[in-house]
C-alpha cells in the first residue's frame, strides 16, 4: 500500500508592493473565487501602477500614509497581496484586506503572511486597533481572522452590494494589547 507524500512547508513572506506590480493585481482581481466575497471595482492596470506609485512604505513608520500594499509569496512566487488603510493616525485606527489567487488559496498561505504583518505593524508603528471585515458568507476568511486572534465585534448588516444584493458583513478587530497579551 502506497502512503500519500507528507504535503511540504510553503515559505511565506511579504514584500512591499510596487508600480511592475500592477499586472499581476489586475489579473488576480479578475478571478471569480477573488471576487466571489468582495465587491472589487474594475481598475485599469495604468491605475493601479499610479496608485502603487504614490504609496511611500516608509511613511508607516513615521504615522503617515493613508494606504500601503505588500504582496504575498508562497515560495518566492507572488500569490496575493495585503492591504493596509488607515482610519486614523490620530487615533491609531487601521484596516486589513486580503486575497489570494485561485491556485493558492486553501493552502494555509495567508495565516502566515498576515501574523508577518501583524507582528510589524504592532512592533513598530503607532497602530492599537486592526480592523477587518468580512462577508458573513465567506467562512474561509472568518476562520483565518479568529486563528490570528481577531475577535468578531458585530454584524454590519447591508455592508455592500455585491451581485446586484446587500450582503451582510462580519467586523472583526485586533487590539495591540491583546496582541502582545495573547498566545503567539
Amino acid at each position: 500500500m502506497a502512503l500519500s507524500p507528507t504535503p511540504r512547508a510553503v515559505s511565506v513572506t511579504l514584500r512591499t508592493a510596487t508600480p511592475a506590480d500592477a499586472p499581476s493585481l489586475a489579473a488576480w482581481r479578475s478571478e471569480p473565487s477573488v471576487r466571489r466575497h468582495q465587491p472589487l471595482q474594475e481598475v485599469s492596470v495604468a491605475d493601479l501602477r499610479a496608485d502603487l506609485a504614490r504609496q511611500r512604505p516608509s511613511d508607516l513608520y513615521r504615522s503617515r500614509g493613508d494606504r500601503f500594499q505588500w504582496i504575498v509569496l508562497a515560495d518566492r512566487r507572488p500569490v496575493g497581496w495585503i492591504t493596509l488603510a488607515l482610519a486614523s493616525w490620530e487615533q491609531g485606527v487601521a484596516e486589513v484586506g486580503y486575497a489570494l489567487t485561485t491556485d493558492a488559496q486553501g493552502r494555509g498561505i495567508i495565516v502566515p503572511a498576515l501574523e508577518q504583518l501583524l507582528a510589524e505593524l504592532f512592533g513598530h508603528t503607532a497602530i492599537e486597533r486592526i480592523e477587518a471585515r468580512c462577508s458573513v458568507e465567506n467562512v474561509a476568511s472568518q476562520r483565518v481572522l479568529e486563528r490570528i486572534g481577531f475577535v468578531r465585534e458585530g454584524l454590519l448588516r447591508g455592508y455592500f452590494e455585491l451581485d446586484g444584493r446587500r450582503v451582510d458583513n462580519f467586523l472583526y478587530a485586533l487590539l495591540r494589547g491583546d496582541y502582545f497579551e495573547g498566545p503567539r
